[in-house]
């Protein structure tokens, strides 16, 4: 695949193009057309604030098979010769179809609010509500810039800390959202900025699916920032969640997924037996499902796997994403 700029990090630009680089979705060009829908209530009382140790700002995701035709949108640019092959790769891959349906639009809320409450804090989790209707991202944001400058002056009215949690395309939404602020000057402030399942930055095994086709030049070095009005950046991702990555800009990385290579090799050898080899590729693919890694930080991790008779089962988000971010 030719690469002759998409990787470089090198690459400088004028800050406001920097602010305009730092989101190429499809919300944000011609191929969309924006759906009318309800309007989306947002529901904060700042009088609540002082009754919470902290506030976390929460931004859900989209649903699975929005997120991988956004992702394809803002890698290839909406060049859509390259993004049909693209997808068609996706769908080849046999990954991805196994992921829990968040069709809840405040699955993220209710999943921080229990984690938090099993870790004892004692914490207000204020979610920012959209349709998740990719379409709809430009309308989402400019809903997001007006919403958190009010939650902001109410945290430090109380001297409160504001954390801000995004799970996958939430993460791109509101970093898009904070460097925007920073850019005009905004009083926010974000004590902790908080990505779960990121694609702010593509990953390797992403890459490598797409050999021969030309990604349009892009630094994602620049695109990835870190927002300036974000104290400490802590980013969760996972090898086999090719939808995430590390971010070079975030203070702290923690992968989710360590445990499963003890599991592929166990695998790898059960393909080995002829009796069960046939199972052993199943659960191969179960493993290396990238959808269900990419629910894992806020749904955890449990597949069993009959070829060796054993059970993966994660408690990721209180074991490792609770006490690493809050």
């Amino acid at each position: 695949m030719t690469m002759a700029a998409p990787l470089n990090r090198r690459t400088h630009a004028p800050h406001a193009l920097l602010v305009a680089a730092a989101l190429l979705s499809v919300g944000h060009g011609p191929a969309a057309a924006a759906q009318a829908g309800p309007p989306v209530s947002f529901h904060f009382n700042p009088r609540d604030v002082p009754r919470y140790d902290a506030v976390v700002v929460s931004v859900c995701g989209l649903e699975f098979a929005d997120l991988k035709q956004a992702i394809l949108d803002r890698l290839f640019q909406h060049d859509t010769r390259q993004m049909a092959a693209a997808a068609s790769r996706l769908n080849e891959s046999r990954l991805g179809a196994s992921v829990p349906s968040t069709t809840n639009n405040a699955y993220l809320e209710e999943a921080l609010t229990g984690m938090l409450a099993t870790a004892g804090k004692h914490d207000l989790v204020v979610p920012l509500p959209w349709d998740r209707n990719v379409a709809n991202t430009d309308a989402a944001e400019a809903d997001f810039m007006a919403w958190l400058p009010r939650i902001y002056a109410a945290t430090s009215a109380a001297h409160k800390p504001l954390y801000v949690v995004g799970h996958s395309w939430g993460t791109v939404m509101m970093h898009h959202v904070l460097v925007s602020l920073a850019a005009r000057g905004s009083a926010v402030r974000v004590d902790r900025f908080i990505t779960l399942g990121s694609p702010l930055v593509p990953s390797d095994a992403l890459i490598k699916l797409f050999d021969g086709l030309e990604l349009p030049p892009q630094d994602f070095g620049v695109q990835s920032a870190k927002p300036a009005n974000v104290a400490a950046w802590i980013n969760f991702w996972g090898a086999r969640d090719i939808f995430s990555n590390t971010i070079p800009a975030a203070g702290a990385e923690h992968r989710v997924d360590d445990a499963a290579a003890a599991f592929n090799a166990r695998l790898g050898l059960a393909l080995l037996a002829p009796g069960r080899k046939a199972q052993a590729a199943k659960d191969l693919v179960t493993l290396d499902d990238f959808s269900l890694w990419h629910a894992s930080y806020y749904a955890g991790y449990d597949q069993y796997f009959p070829s060796i008779q054993a059970r993966l089962n994660l408690d990721i988000p209180d074991e490792i994403v609770t006490p690493d971010a809050f």
